[in-house]
């Protein structure tokens, strides 16, 4: 049985474009408007396979699909294209994201209330309006853009970049992606500091962009609400000013032990779900620790662990170590210790020349979560122990489904979720489950904080709003609905 990551290095489907018609792209009227980029240069292979090294060497359990057809594979617009990536490439990345922490889901764009044409969606984060696009992406024909249009097109390469960045501003995260016949091009997102009456000078809308788009049709111009010289709020991120945006290009026929279009996907939307999304000022590297919390807490995965082995990085949120000397491996230094409470002996000596050190997700994820919030991470609480977990009465610790050995390879239990997603109640946190259906002998079950199916019946369940709430000994858990 193949890896994850196997399965996310194989060959694409072959592309057959010969019937595009090249054109023009749509027009965004839009305050966000990158005048050049530059590579995003930890966003590689290495780093990512390192970050996830215990994911991807998962078994990939889904049986391989059926050869596609001669013409399938023909693409004459945008409509055909995102038809093919519907078909072809985003469902081999959602299995390899199913029952993984974050719970990310790869589609189209029209499941959030946004105009992009890609959004990756969770249970763990909606609002009023459905669910929160945390990585929100575009599809663009080859014949009409390309990465390298900033040298010899520049207006049509600057439409396309300035319309993912808003929709990436929109949704209040930093990761965005461009997805065409022949490249997946991902961004990062980043704000630029200026003083306030810098701010005060820049043209601002008179409410949150709404896009008139219609999907598809490249020529149509995208229009937003009038500009005005209305008081500058600092709440609207389309207003804010940013830095040109990082990127890495991917080539669509990239396969084996290197980036490809596929893992770069499921990456982001690890990253997107269970990591740092919100667009800060500046980052630290992909693959580095912060103290929080009285934890350290991975600033991509959102692993968390009470010591730091010898090879593991740490490096605050916020600082790059481009830009400071904050870049450790094994532990901070004095003076950062006593900025961040961290006390010097809980460096793990004996296991310092581990690598895979056990680590941990945070388990408690908010059910409604919008805007970009500042968090304090010293006022949270202590991490929970790596002790039993949450038991809802019904599971006697014998579970006939087939999938239940899929951590059988984990060298650490895990809990689902990241740091900065932290709430309190009643001292226990509250977690987004889906209640799901054994495949063999029927029977509901969900996947607790720590990634262990537990079989479960409605009757434990308490009506509250609109779903219905389990109380654990250490997690209070929610779903929506349960199956018919």
């Amino acid at each position: 049985m193949p890896t994850i990551l196997e399965v996310l290095t194989g060959r694409n489907v072959s592309i057959n474009s010969d019937s595009v018609i090249s054109g023009t792209n749509t027009t965004v009227r839009t305050n966000i408007q990158p005048e050049d980029w530059t590579p995003w240069r930890d966003f590689n292979y290495s780093t990512i396979t390192h970050i996830f090294r215990a994911e991807l060497q998962k078994p990939y359990r889904v049986e391989k699909g059926p050869k596609p057809l001669e013409k399938e594979l023909i693409i004459s617009d945008e409509r055909t294209l995102e038809t093919l990536f519907l078909k072809f490439l985003s469902p081999t990345v959602n299995y390899a994201l199913n029952d993984q922490a974050g719970q990310a889901f790869l589609g189209e764009g029209s499941r959030c209330s946004d105009d992009a044409d890609w959004s990756t969606i969770s249970d763990q984060w909606f609002d009023d309006r459905g669910y929160l696009n945390l990585l929100p992406g575009d599809t663009k024909l080859d014949a009409k853009w390309r990465p390298n249009m900033l040298s010899d097109n520049f207006h049509e390469w600057q439409k396309v970049v300035s319309q993912v960045a808003t929709y990436m501003a929109r949704n209040y995260t930093r990761y965005g992606f461009i997805l065409t016949d022949t490249k997946l091009v991902v961004l990062r997102l980043t704000r630029e500091r200026i003083d306030a009456g810098m701010a005060m000078s820049r043209p601002q809308r008179t409410t949150a962009t709404n896009f008139i788009h219609q999907r598809h049709s490249s020529d149509i111009s995208m229009a937003s609400t009038s500009i005005s010289g209305s008081s500058y709020s600092d709440s609207d991120p389309e207003n804010w000013a940013y830095c040109n945006p990082e990127y890495a290009v991917i080539d669509w026929n990239a396969n084996g032990p290197r980036l490809t279009v596929k893992l770069a996907l499921w990456a982001l939307a690890r990253m997107a779900t269970s990591g740092d999304r919100y667009i800060d000022y500046s980052y630290p590297d992909l693959d580095t620790w912060r103290w929080a919390d009285g934890c350290f807490v991975h600033n991509s995965s959102g692993v968390i662990k009470t010591k730091l082995s010898k090879h593991d990085v740490y490096q605050e949120a916020g600082t790059t170590s481009a830009n400071t000397g904050m870049n450790i491996a094994g532990g901070p230094t004095q003076n950062e210790s006593e900025q961040n409470n961290y006390p010097q002996s809980q460096y793990d000596e004996e296991n310092a020349g581990e690598t895979d050190q056990s680590g941990y997700h945070r388990g408690d994820l908010p059910i409604h979560m919008s805007g970009n919030p500042t968090f304090d991470y010293q006022s949270q609480d202590l991490p929970p122990q790596q002790d039993d977990e949450d038991d809802d009465g019904d599971n006697d610790g014998d579970d006939n489904d087939d999938d239940d050995d899929d951590d059988d390879d984990d060298e650490a239990r895990t809990e689902v979720g990241s740091s900065h997603q932290l709430r309190e109640h009643s001292r226990r946190s509250r977690i987004a489950v889906t209640i799901r259906i054994h495949k063999k002998g029927g029977g509901w079950y969900y996947v607790n904080a720590r990634g262990d199916k537990v079989d479960t019946k409605k009757r434990n369940w308490t009506k509250v709003g609109d779903g219905y709430e389990l109380e654990g000994h250490r997690h209070i858990y929610y779903t929506k609905r349960f199956p018919n």
